[in-house]
């Protein structure tokens, strides 16, 4: 690497910080203001405190990020090449003989690194933070405790779990469901249905207090534990936050609920997606670079005006085609692909046509 790509290299990233830092700051503080009543009123109910409240948009903050990185990406390559147009650095380089895609490069490698490093983010961080956020969330933001009502989960060998109540794990607590019902086959034929007044994981299995198995053939037999692989408290969380926060769960908690029904169109579509998405990152910058270099007599907002352009129009097909995708009217791997599949070939487009 060259001196001039450790240049580009650390102008990219610090744009990256300062935007990534601005987009952040922006969208806590609107929050914060916007909903400063539900906090008050969360607070006073649940007697939680400031450290509550900090806690709550730490918690929310790396999903906020993994949200909004693509398009920090974006802005941070638009920012970096109007910086240096305006010192007149592009044109030594380029005059000199290197190309416009090599000058570039360092920014792409940056980019592509950043989006795998996201993607280690999502996948170790999402499992353990969903659940300590939507712990705060609810209190705040709903004035009540979470506990999901009428939970269904799915298990191996067709099993499907519905949760009355499900009491999530806290300090004094263990996972708790209240009102179980277990549908699964007998292993004679027919079904069986597994039911508990209340049902607590102690960390193998659920122990039922007044379990019962009632047979299709109207037979009952006393159960005191039942345990089946993917019926865990970690799946009736999986599938509460498929219902209600989608885009912040992991493609391994995708993978799980695809591999439970694997007719679940929005679990094939957003393991596709996340596949791919460190690939939004390069996609979204071959777009907005090329439109960005230009050595006409034009104003600098014109090149940004253009890159949030094809940002917007990049979030609205990738919200459409994922709706199309989990609705069945698209095959999900087409759905999954598709923004980066169609951006991506506009992006080639506009680098044949890039100034050298």
């Amino acid at each position: 690497m060259q001196r001039f790509d450790l240049y580009v290299l650390r102008t990219f990233l610090a744009h990256w910080l300062v935007i990534g830092a601005a987009f952040l700051g922006l969208f806590l503080v609107m929050e914060a203001l916007g909903k400063s009543d539900e906090f008050a009123r969360g607070t006073a109910a649940f007697e939680l405190g400031a450290l509550d409240v900090l806690r709550y948009f730490a918690l929310d903050l790396p999903f906020k990020l993994l949200q909004f990185a693509p398009y920090i990406t974006l802005l941070s390559g638009l920012g970096s090449v109007l910086t240096l147009l305006k010192n007149r650095e592009w044109t030594p380089a380029l005059t000199a003989g290197r190309p416009t895609s090599r000058a570039f490069l360092p920014m792409f490698a940056a980019a592509l690194a950043i989006g795998a490093v996201l993607g280690v983010v999502r996948e170790s961080l999402a499992p353990r933070l969903l659940p300590e956020r939507e712990a705060l969330m609810k209190p705040f933001f709903s004035q009540r405790e979470w506990a999901p009502e009428d939970l269904w989960a799915r298990g191996a060998g067709d099993a499907r779990m519905k949760a009355r109540v499900y009491l999530p794990a806290t300090d004094t607590r263990r996972p708790t469901v209240e009102g179980l019902e277990v549908h699964r086959p007998s292993p004679t034929g027919g079904d069986q249905m597994v039911e508990a007044v209340r049902a607590t994981w102690d960390g193998e299995a659920w122990v039922l207090e007044g379990g019962l198995v009632r047979g299709t053939d109207g037979s009952e037999e006393a159960i005191a534990r039942f345990a089946t692989t993917g019926l865990t408290p970690r799946d009736l969380e999986r599938a509460y936050f498929g219902r209600t926060h989608p885009l912040d769960l992991s493609a391994a908690d995708w993978r799980a609920l695809l591999r439970a029904d694997p007719d679940h169109r929005q679990a094939a579509t957003l393991d596709w997606t996340w596949r791919i998405a460190p690939l939004v990152h390069l996609v979204l910058l071959a777009l907005g670079l090329p439109f960005a270099l230009s050595f006409e007599r034009r104003s600098s907002l014109e090149g940004l005006s253009t890159g949030l352009l094809f940002c917007a129009l990049y979030f609205v097909v990738e919200l459409l085609l994922r709706d199309l995708g989990g609705r069945g009217v698209l095959e999900p791997w087409l759905a999954g692909t598709g923004p980066v599949l169609l951006f991506g070939s506009v992006g080639l487009w506009a680098f044949e046509r890039i100034p050298t």
